[in-house]
């Protein structure tokens, strides 16, 4: 990342190798560690678009064409989820 913290625009999030996914009628179900994750809505193409080559700017252009909403707004909600989840473990950076 960044050196700062949380993620900032730049920074180049993955998945992380290992995660157990699942399609579910809601969404995805991530199974990691011995915990569980539903992801729907944004928050799974979020997660999708986190391949290791889009940057957080990317994702978030994807965010706000996906949801017709302000490019502004979608970086801040794509840096809100990745900020609250960057100690999960489902990224890397």
């Amino acid at each position: 990342m960044s050196g700062l913290p949380g993620p900032g625009p730049l920074d180049v999030p993955r998945r992380t190798l290992g995660i157990r996914i699942r399609r579910v009628p809601d969404g995805l179900l991530l199974g990691y560690r011995d915990r569980a994750m539903l992801l729907d809505g944004p928050a799974e193409l979020i997660y999708r678009l986190a391949d290791g080559a889009r940057t957080v700017t990317d994702i978030a252009d994807g965010v706000a064409e996906e949801y017709g909403i302000d490019r502004a707004e979608a970086l801040a909600d794509v840096l809100e989820f990745l900020g609250d989840h960057d100690d999960s473990g489902i990224f890397q950076w």
